[in-house]
């Protein structure tokens, strides 16, 4: 496994525990430690559109409310079950991550919504930083589930 690689795993290892941790009873999060995930600015492309975002106060806001709309709507886990790294040069890969989000719906009933997103990530400071995503429409899968 080459450098790039091994940092680029290491940061979703961490991002998913993190991820995961915030959705337990009681929630565990950790805003700081995912923050330092991301590049000073970055890019999201989803069904809403592309937008872009700085890595700033605004963001350190929009975290846990993220988090509370998982739970909100049931969720118990959110884990990683697969990570392809696609490196691009020495400094820049693409991750596609594939993510599985448990949860427990209002009638009591368990269930799994699984999703794969992918993230550029780049180390050209050294640690291994997001600086865009891509995400499929969490809100469809969510009311196929009927969580929403």
């Amino acid at each position: 496994m080459s450098p790039l690689e091994t940092k680029v795993r290491a940061l979703f290892d961490a991002y998913g525990k993190r991820s995961d941790d915030a959705l337990q009873d009681p929630p565990r999060e950790d805003v700081e430690g995912v923050i330092k995930f991301f590049a000073p600015f970055f890019v999201e492309s989803s069904p809403r559109g592309v937008i872009g975002g700085a890595n700033d106060d605004r963001f350190r806001q929009v975290i846990p409310s993220g988090f509370a709309r998982y739970r909100q709507v049931g969720g118990k886990h959110m884990t990683i079950k697969g990570i392809r790294v696609i490196e691009l040069d020495r400094l820049h890969a693409v991750a596609d991550v594939d993510w599985q989000f448990d949860y427990v719906n209002k009638a009591g009933k368990s269930g799994q919504v699984t999703f794969t997103n992918f993230y550029c990530v780049t180390i050209a400071d050294g640690a291994p930083k997001i600086f865009a995503y891509v995400t499929p429409d969490e809100d469809q899968a969510m009311r196929e589930h009927g969580l929403v």
